[in-house]
């Protein structure tokens, strides 16, 4: 198994990425991370799974990043998209951008709306971490997952891909919804 850790945010800020590697390493899973202006589709079809990071709350990114991520369209292996992920990933299905209308920071109660794999363990009410100023719609061909108080689409599951994408910071807080998607990774390699 070989995991693609995409970083959205610039190359000298690691702090979102630097937990996935983290991670990664305590499984022993084979990864590579690459910042996401080296994508392509030659590249990321060497993966598994894939999971894009998050960037810096009030980085707008969703716009200027869509040209990097085109491949998506036709990428039908697991993917986890976080935060910026969840923007960049929503938006190029045509998702609807919320500027400065969901805004959550800190820690926040996140209700699961659908038991999906990448929640097992988790009860219908947990705590985790938030800090966003965007947020998006649910895009035709996503089912929403989670949601919070402030933040309707909190996190969304493409119907026909394994596909999850999450409003909130699981590399932060929540580790096991990473390891759950690494385990759903490695098992669509058996």
């Amino acid at each position: 198994m070989k995991l693609l850790l995409i970083n959205s945010a610039e190359p000298t800020i690691r702090k979102f990425i630097t937990p996935l590697e983290e991670i990664s390493k305590e499984m022993s899973i084979h990864f590579d991370v690459l910042e996401y202006q080296k994508l392509s589709s030659q590249v990321v079809n060497k993966y598994d799974g894939v999971i894009i990071s998050g960037s810096p709350q009030g980085d707008d990114i969703i716009e200027s990043h869509q040209a990097y991520f085109k491949w998506l369209k036709d990428f039908e292996k697991p993917i986890l998209g976080i935060c910026a992920g969840h923007h960049i990933v929503g938006y190029l299905f045509g998702a609807e951008i919320y500027r400065s209308k969901e805004i959550e920071s800190g820690e926040i109660e996140i209700n699961i709306i659908k038991k999906v794999s990448l929640f097992e363990g988790y009860k219908s009410k947990f705590k985790g971490i938030a800090m966003h100023n965007d947020s998006i719609s649910v895009p035709d061909g996503f089912e929403l997952i989670a949601s919070t108080k402030t933040c309707m689409n909190e996190a969304m599951k493409k119907q026909d891909r394994e596909w999850y994408t999450l409003q909130f910071h699981p590399e932060i807080q929540n580790h096991p919804i990473i390891i759950n998607f690494i385990n759903l990774v490695k098992d669509k390699c058996e």
